[in-house]
């Protein structure tokens, strides 16, 4: 996916730097979280400001990149749950401790929208194609 990147390579060991939103040539906005970090309220609402600037007031399908990923505190969660300009939202991570963190982001709430946890990019994205809205359809 082109319009990701990674950021530099001056982060400590353990951390990636926070590389901020993207969305690729679907539409799909893809947020990475900064891994190695414990995730705050005020962290998840700049993610979430990014992710609405990004949508352009348009519902589209979010892959939320939580590898390496600390924690997720409770206001976090709160921000991350009402994802209400997703129209399916994708998990990624790399290990059992992301898969609980993922169980944990919606914060025990029934999700607005379609929710799945992948441990590989290639089939979250496949799986968030499916939910892509085309803004000259008015869609919403």
């Amino acid at each position: 996916m082109e319009a990701r990147t990674a950021g530099g390579s001056d982060a400590p060991a353990g951390k990636r730097p926070d590389p901020g939103a993207a969305a690729d040539a679907d539409g799909i906005i893809v947020l990475s979280l900064p891994a190695g970090e414990h995730i705050t309220q005020a962290v998840a609402e700049r993610k979430a400001r990014e992710a609405r600037k990004l949508a352009g007031g348009v519902a589209r399908p979010l892959l939320i990149d939580i590898s390496g990923v600390l924690s997720i505190d409770r206001a976090a969660r709160s921000v991350m749950g009402n994802a209400s300009i997703s129209t399916a939202i994708a998990l990624l991570g790399s290990s059992p401790v992301d898969r609980v963190i993922g169980n944990f982001l919606l914060g025990g709430r029934q999700p607005s929208c379609p929710v799945e946890f992948f441990s590989s990019e290639g089939e979250a994205l496949a799986w968030l194609s499916g939910f892509r809205r085309y803004p000259e359809s008015n869609e919403r």
